[in-house]
């Protein structure tokens, strides 16, 4: 078989290799985390020095002067602060933010703070395992599954906003 019939075939199939294989690297960052400012966002700092801010998809952790807001941030931080976490990139919120799964070595550490309690499934996520882990949290009753009545974010925020509203 002669190379110059090759060439027209092996050619566009390369480059669609090429292609792939960049736009999957594309869909994960890794770096190391320099600052958490609560129990669902980070910010990461590249190889390339770019620093990124991160916000975990498919939870929300307790706010700022919320119940459990600072055991939620102090528990993400011992998961990733100063380490290596590569995110999975899966879109951007409204703040410009990053929204992806972050883990630190094979531990999924969003999935982590849903299992120990120190976050909701976020209302809009309808993935059945953070409910699983949800529901398991809350039957042993950790962290914000301690408390009788714990207010989701998404209720304490708009709770926040009507009493600022009333002032």
């Amino acid at each position: 078989m002669k190379l110059h019939l090759f060439k027209p075939v092996l050619l566009p199939i390369l480059v669609s290799i090429f292609l792939l294989s960049s736009c999957a690297s594309s869909d994960r960052l890794t770096g190391r985390v320099v600052k958490v400012q609560d129990g669902d966002t980070f910010t990461l700092l590249t190889i390339t020095d770019d620093q990124i801010k991160v916000r975990l998809y498919g939870i929300d952790a307790p706010e700022n002067g919320q119940d459990f807001s600072r055991k939620s941030k102090e528990y993400l931080s011992d998961l990733v602060a100063g380490k290596k976490v590569t995110v999975e990139h899966k879109g951007t919120d409204q703040y410009k933010r990053v929204l992806g799964i972050a883990y630190v070595n094979k531990l999924n550490v969003n999935e982590e703070m849903l299992r120990k309690g120190f976050a909701w499934r976020y209302k809009y996520n309808k993935d059945p395992h953070y409910l699983e882990l949800q529901e398991k949290a809350r039957k042993k009753k950790l962290n914000i599954w301690s408390q009788k009545n714990p207010v989701d974010p998404w209720q304490w925020r708009k709770e926040q906003k009507e009493r600022s509203r009333k002032k």
